[in-house]
């Protein structure tokens, strides 16, 4: 079961760590492997699910992100935020939390700021982590790590 992704996640990082291998040749394997995952999430038709969601800065020292949320999502729809660290529901009208579909839409949004290979889950093709970072600046990295998937 994990064979297959330590292969393709080694295959996409020796595609990636080539030296003769262009810029757009790496964003052609890095988009090629993000939309094969994506046609594997939306062939699994789940539209009802649980998991855990963290955004965390990779860059800035001094950031204190917030704690780890529990996303449920009903007939593709976020219906309820919960923070189990601090132990409270949030608004869901108030906070901005990403249904898997949407966390695809980002992750093409900011396919040029993808710097490590994402990992997918083998079977549903739902992203367990990927890593963006805009600049060399400190403060505009983000680490964003899906878990307890339901």
């Amino acid at each position: 079961m994990y064979f297959k992704l330590l292969i393709g996640t080694l295959s996409c990082f020796l595609l990636f760590s080539c030296g003769d291998i262009s810029q757009d040749d790496s964003t052609a394997v890095l988009v090629n492997l993000i939309k094969t995952n994506q046609g594997k999430w939306e062939a699994s038709n789940i539209t009802t699910y649980t998991f855990t969601y963290y955004s965390a800065p990779t860059d800035c020292p001094t950031a204190d992100p917030f704690p780890p949320a529990e996303i449920t999502v009903e007939n593709n729809t976020v219906t309820n935020l919960y923070v189990p660290e601090l132990g409270i529901n949030l608004d869901i009208s108030a906070n901005s939390y990403p249904t898997i579909n949407e966390i695809y839409n980002d992750i093409f949004n900011s396919i040029e700021d993808i710097k490590e290979v994402p990992l997918f889950d083998e079977y549903f093709g739902y992203p367990i982590n990927y890593k963006t970072d805009v600049s060399a600046e400190p403060c505009d990295g983000n680490s964003i790590t899906l878990s307890s998937f339901i």
